[in-house]
């Protein structure tokens, strides 16, 4: 009860809010409260359960809360490349592999509430 009242309270502080920088660092705030609590869940799900197993079809069989489920995998990810290590074995510059190899940069707008 206490999350759910703690929930309406931070909507209502939100929706009081009229400059959307303030709303934004007020979400952002919650978003990373958030992002700690799924953590947490998500590593005690992993620490206490098996691995989903597959049915006939070859599809994942999730394993059930009392209203929704969760698979558990895993996945192999490659590792990095060492580019230094790249150049070094390729006798190039750092200029010519960024013009041979890499693909175009992009620029991104960072947008970061601050107190």
């Amino acid at each position: 009860m206490t999350a759910v009242a703690t929930e309406v309270q931070a909507v209502a502080t939100v929706e009081s809010l009229l400059n959307p920088i303030d709303q934004l660092f007020v979400l952002d705030r919650q978003q990373k409260s958030l992002a700690a609590q799924v953590k947490t869940l998500k590593d005690g799900i992993a620490n206490s359960y098996e691995l989903s197993e597959k049915d006939a079809a070859g599809k994942l069989i999730p394993h059930r809360g009392e209203k929704y489920g969760v698979k558990l995998t895993i996945e192999n990810r490659i590792g990095s490349v060492d580019v230094e290590a790249v150049i070094k074995a390729l006798g190039i510059t750092e200029a010519e592999f960024n013009t041979k190899f890499r693909g175009d940069s992009s620029a991104i707008i960072k947008v970061s509430p601050t107190a």
